[in-house]
């Protein structure tokens, strides 16, 4: 038959520590500091020392088995920071967001990624048609439209058209976003007096409108005094049936939005 010997067993389970109780070495308690329960052995006579605080115990106590707080987060995607002097949570940020640091002395918060100077979109408009010119006031040379990713962003844009044939007068070049004319006075076309091949071009930046969505886009020449005797050339967007030696040319415009 097996034989205990009664002195060997030292440890004495108490409860609950009590403030008003005197403890003993081997005295053994459950205590809660904060929201941490643990259980912790006497190592010095004590009264009124709690076990613990902050986590750090006192002389008079050491731990037995530390316990481990509470999660305090509630919903998928929650995070726990160290806050100012427990576990903390932090709730789930809008989708997209980046956590951001704000030092030692601050908490943790969801941030929005800065788009600053990054390309929002760029779009292509292309007429390939080949047109013979008649008299105007008006001439779409490109059309189209083009999707605003971000209110009052800037817009750069780029053209160029191919035209065939002289013909004499001047033609103002404009270029309207959403119905209102941009960079006034930054496209036209090369006039030269021969028969052969001749380009225009323009270029410009200007703040988007307010609103996002479908902008329209055109590019046009335009007599400025209303007349209709004039052109730009006779053959808009020559091709081989001009002169054996050409292509399909073709007029654009590249739309570029920038969020600066």
């Amino acid at each position: 038959m097996a034989t205990i010997d009664l002195g060997k067993i030292k440890l004495k389970w108490q409860g609950t520590y009590l403030s008003e109780t005197s403890y003993v070495p081997d005295d053994v308690v459950e205590y809660t500091d904060g929201s941490v329960t643990s259980s912790y052995i006497c190592v010095t006579a004590s009264s009124g020392n709690t076990p613990s605080s902050g986590g750090t115990a006192h002389p008079s106590w050491e731990y037995m088995a530390k316990g481990q707080a509470t999660s305090p987060t509630t919903t998928r995607g929650d995070i726990i920071f160290r806050g100012a002097s427990a576990d903390q949570r932090l709730a789930a940020g809008t989708s997209g967001y980046f956590l951001k640091t704000q030092g030692s002395s601050a908490d943790p918060v969801w941030a929005e990624v800065s788009t600053s100077g990054k390309v929002l979109g760029i779009t292509e408009l292309v007429n390939n048609t080949r047109t013979s010119m008649s008299t105007n006031v008006t001439y779409n040379i490109v059309t189209g439209s083009y999707t605003q990713i971000k209110a009052s962003s800037k817009i750069f844009w780029w053209s160029q058209c191919w035209w065939r044939g002289n013909y004499s007068g001047e033609r103002r070049y404009q270029f309207l976003y959403a119905g209102n004319e941009k960079n006034i006075g930054q496209s036209g076309y090369h006039y030269s007096n021969h028969s052969h091949r001749f380009g225009g071009h323009g270029s410009g930046m200007f703040t988007g409108d307010s609103s996002t969505g479908s902008k329209s886009v055109v590019w046009r020449e335009n007599d400025a005094n209303g007349s209709s005797s004039q052109r730009s050339g006779n053959v808009h967007n020559p091709n081989s049936s001009d002169d054996a030696r050409l292509s399909q040319h073709a007029s654009n415009i590249i739309i570029m939005e920038v969020d600066i």
